[in-house]
């Protein structure tokens, strides 16, 4: 007998009816898998095509982040913090970016990878990526078609009520027997641009439906796009009343990363739970002296940021995060908060007005500027004679302050009050309409009768009509009641982070020993440099070991002349 490994072993192959491939014609090769590896081209476009589409593309944050950074060499510390996204999430983005537009990554002598980005990353990133390419012009275009969808709620408010009302017209018009009557009627209604409508109406309601001339989607654009919402169109303004303006808060997530991020790095990443509190989702702080705080509020911004608990001499908790500490930029992420722009802005000044320019504000004012010989002094003048800030205006300086996480509250709509009642009045006339209209065609349908023509469509579409007006009034109402609920947490959250703010500030309790004992954990950050890589994707094997051996001699060097043993 023979073992299993002394012969080779032998395949049957069913007979088939012999064909000629190429592979065959060309080189005599009559093998049964011919014919099929002849269709791996195809299978391998596929598989390439499907690719591009699954590829994984970093997200906005991250490739705004990265373009933003002079130079565009960053670490994954520097895109957390400027992005406000994970420190894995950072690291894996990068990876994708550095793939996606040829960047070049180096590895420092501490093993952390440093990313070099070319200058038009976005530009690279259309021309290397049909899929991001896709997604830029879907965010160019996204808006002019959102833009048509706000505006076709107007117009099928308006398109409901005039066949609503028409038909309701057109049924008394046909049930008087008074001649003179539908006379009347039908040159009312068919003579003077729905002029007998007047009488539902007043004016005639297209005066107002191009209050602002919408060539483009402009409202919620960017630069010279932005628009006022007190210069949104009766139209857009019956979206708005519907369904709001979407989430004031969006990127909340993102903020909080990255405001906890650059705390932590101007601390010298080691902080305790009262330091975190103003930008996590926490409760009041209790009014006690205790030392005790129930730190579970942490942990998302700790996990997402890699930090590491450590336990004091005094047994209180410090969260120190060494990964943050590694930085390729030297320049702060999160700007300060600058009241003077504000100040500023509410002046009609840009941030950047010369002393001069504010002097002869105040002058135009007839505001005494003597003895105002700084720039701060002259902005306090203005400041005294600008009326109290509004609470728009609070808000939006609190939103600056990177001291503290504050979420903004829904509002109804932002439409201009006149077009929001408009629009909630032609909605309970809409529905007042299709009501009464339902009563006649259900005395019409008792008999069996089905009316002709134009009343016939709007008697088949009448379902339709009923449901939308009811959801009209409906939708409006449900959300006003979620609004209030929302908003009444989101007070509670900012309440509570102020308060723990303000503690902070204070010191209050045990808060100063347990900042002074974070401090002796804390660590300099240390900033990357060129001579700190020890491997670069830029350079060969040859000029990597040349440069090392450089390195080397010239740290050898340093030694020889700080040791007077060698002289």
């Amino acid at each position: 007998p023979h073992g299993p490994l002394t012969r080779a072993p032998t395949f049957s192959v069913p007979p088939t009816t012999p064909t000629t491939t190429f592979h065959e014609s060309r080189f005599g090769n009559r093998h049964p898998y011919a014919s099929q590896s002849m269709r791996m081209p195809t299978q391998v476009r596929m598989s390439s095509t499907y690719e591009k589409l699954m590829e994984k593309l970093p997200s906005a944050a991250v490739v705004d982040a990265v373009a933003s950074v002079s130079g565009n060499k960053v670490v994954a510390s520097d895109v957390a913090t400027r992005a406000g996204v994970s420190l894995s999430e950072a690291k894996k983005d990068l990876t994708a970016l550095a793939s996606l537009s040829r960047g070049d990554i180096s590895v420092s002598s501490d093993g952390e990878l440093i990313y070099e980005f070319p200058s038009d990353l976005k530009t690279v990133l259309s021309s290397n990526s049909a899929k991001y390419q896709t997604l830029q012009v879907f965010e160019k275009v996204w808006p002019t078609v959102f833009w048509g969808i706000r505006v076709s709620f107007g117009v099928a408010l308006v398109a409901s009520v005039v066949l609503i009302f028409s038909t309701l017209l057109f049924v008394n018009s046909s049930s008087s027997s008074d001649e003179d009557n539908r006379r009347r009627d039908d040159r009312g209604f068919g003579g003077g641009g729905f002029g007998g409508m007047n009488m539902w109406w007043g004016p005639s309601p297209f005066d107002i439906f191009y209050y602002r001339p919408y060539g483009y989607y402009g409202y919620y654009g960017e630069g010279r796009d932005v628009k006022d919402p007190e210069e949104m169109g009766f139209l857009e303004s019956t979206f708005s009343y519907i369904f709001g303006d979407g989430n004031p808060n969006q990127g909340l997530e993102e903020r909080r990363l990255s405001l906890a991020a650059q705390m932590i790095r101007q601390n010298n990443g080691a902080v305790t739970a009262e330091q975190l509190a103003p930008y996590c989702d926490v409760p009041n702080p209790s009014d006690s002296t205790s030392s005790y705080v129930e730190e579970s509020f942490v942990l998302p911004v700790v996990t997402q940021l890699n930090g590491e608990p450590r336990v004091t001499d005094d047994g209180d908790i410090v969260y120190v995060f060494p990964e943050l500490q590694i930085s390729a930029l030297s320049s702060e992420v999160v700007p300060r908060t600058s009241e003077s722009a504000m100040v500023l802005k509410r002046a009609g000044l840009p941030p950047s007005a010369t002393a001069r320019e504010i002097r002869n504000l105040l002058n135009m004012s007839r505001i005494n500027t003597k003895g105002a010989l700084e720039k701060d002094d002259l902005i306090r003048l203005l400041e005294d004679a600008l009326p109290p800030m509004s609470m728009e205006e609070e808000e939006e300086l609190s939103q600056q302050d990177p001291s503290l996480l504050l979420e903004r509250q829904y509002k109804f709509s932002l439409a201009p009050g006149l077009n929001k009642v408009l629009a909630g009045g032609l909605g309970v006339v809409n529905l007042g309409g299709a009501l009464y209209l339902g009563r006649i065609f259900s005395e019409y349908a008792m008999y069996g009768v089905r009316l002709p023509s134009y009343l016939g469509l709007t008697q088949s579409i009448y379902p339709l009509l009923l449901g939308y007006a009811i959801l009209f009034n409906v939708i409006p109402l449900a959300r006003n009641f979620w609004i209030k609920s929302e908003n009444k947490k989101i007070e509670e959250r900012n309440r509570a982070r102020r308060k723990w703010s303000e503690r902070l500030k204070s010191k209050a309790g045990d808060i100063g020993r347990k900042l002074r004992s974070a401090a002796k954990f804390a660590t300099n950050r240390k900033q990357l440099k060129a001579n700190d890589v020890i491997f670069d994707t830029k350079e060969s094997a040859a000029e990597m070991e040349k440069s090392k051996n450089q390195l080397d001699l010239d740290d050898f060097d340093k030694l020889l002349d700080g040791d007077d043993s060698f002289q």
